[in-house]
């Protein structure tokens, strides 16, 4: 009966799906994911694309389900938050048929409650449906800055069709997503459920990598075709360095390493294998994606962050991260890699900061006391 919500058992069906742009939505749903099996819930997994199936390499025993893609397309040299508004009726059909599929998965496999990591359409009105969002109030690119406000009302009425709102970041002064998340005013329950990086208390393994000799490490994900202009751009810069440099693509259907002058480029990484590189590495090239950027504030490390050029979160993160001292931000349309390895010898880097895995199951548990 529609508006009627069942008690939980003590074991719940949960289902988790995260938003396939890049890898970042679904490596740092790995300590969700993590902490619900240490509880004994079962879990369901519905997504596309690379992290889809990033999670079922490391999860080949849960149910997954596959979603609709947005496949969105963000030519580079062009304003991505103008392209991506052009989608607009393109990504909202993909919601109404995402938002189907939903209910199916709801009906066969009894889902008791659902957790959207930035996929609107995956939402249930009978179902307790929790959003796990970062960027709530969206950037507007510089010709439109006067519509930012305009921007957060249209956002926050799709966050508001959820039950409540999970933040990953720290609600502190010292956090990391800075006006993306903070001073907003909510009309559902929401919490910050601290740092979350699939790094947290994890012992690594020997590693493939321990062999490999280099000094640089360049890790690449995001959507196309910025993602490979960004790779083809970098090589032509790091063919003429002396030092050995590590690739990572950041493309998961199939393992595969090359080798080409100083260049040794792996197709993806598993958690053991990046961990291995990130200790290791002396200078990190990355874009400044939001998880990206958790795993270095959680490792302590220091990087270039390329934004991907048009994407206004990436940017406005690179920006004042760099303006912290944390990171050294370089554009990807001019490319200064020589003038951004200077600044990064004096850049200090992440200050610790705690993958709060506590915070997260406060809010788990708070999540199941409220139904």
């Amino acid at each position: 009966m529609e508006g009627k919500r069942t008690k939980l058992s003590t074991t719940k069906t949960i289902l988790i799906a995260p938003l396939d742009w890049g890898l970042g939505h679904a490596t740092r749903c790995i300590p969700l994911i993590n902490l619900l099996i240490e509880k004994n819930h079962r879990i369901v997994i519905a997504g596309n694309g690379d992290s889809f199936f990033l999670l079922k390499e490391n999860y080949p025993t849960l149910t997954f389900y596959e979603l609709p893609g947005y496949n969105i397309k963000n030519t580079a040299g062009k304003n991505a938050a103008s392209q991506s508004l052009l989608q607009t009726p393109k990504i909202l059909r993909t919601i109404k048929a995402e938002n189907a599929v939903i209910h199916a998965i709801a009906k066969s496999e009894t889902i008791d409650i659902i957790l959207s990591d930035n996929r609107y359409g995956v939402w249930h009105p009978n179902i307790k449906s929790v959003f796990i969002c970062h960027q709530i109030a969206l950037q507007a690119p510089a010709p439109f800055r006067f519509m930012s406000s305009v921007f957060l009302k249209l956002h926050l009425a799709q966050i508001h069709k959820f039950d409540a709102l999970w933040i990953p970041d720290e609600e502190v002064a010292q956090n990391l997503s800075g006006i993306l998340s903070h001073d907003i005013k909510f009309k559902i329950p929401h919490q910050y459920i601290g740092i979350q990086s699939r790094f947290y208390q994890y012992a690594k393994t020997p590693s493939f990598i321990d062999t490999l000799d280099f000094d640089i490490l360049v890790i690449l994900s995001g959507v196309e075709p910025q993602r490979t202009f960004l790779e083809k751009e970098l090589k032509k810069k790091l063919t003429l360095r002396k030092e050995k440099i590590l690739l990572v693509q950041g493309k998961t259907t199939s393992f595969i390493k090359t080798e080409e002058g100083n260049i040794t480029t792996v197709s993806y990484l598993n958690t053991n294998d990046l961990l291995v590189a990130l200790q290791k590495a002396k200078s990190i090239i990355c874009r400044s994606g939001y998880s990206t950027i958790m795993d270095l504030a959680v490792l302590e490390k220091k990087a270039i962050l390329i934004p991907a050029e048009g994407q206004t979160e990436q940017e406005y993160l690179a920006k004042t991260l760099s303006e912290k001292g944390y990171a050294v931000a370089c554009s990807q349309k001019n490319l200064l890699l020589e003038e951004a390895f200077l600044q990064l010898e004096n850049c200090k880097g992440f200050p610790k900061h705690i993958a709060d895995i506590k915070k997260l199951e406060t809010a788990i548990n708070s999540l199941f006391e409220q139904w």
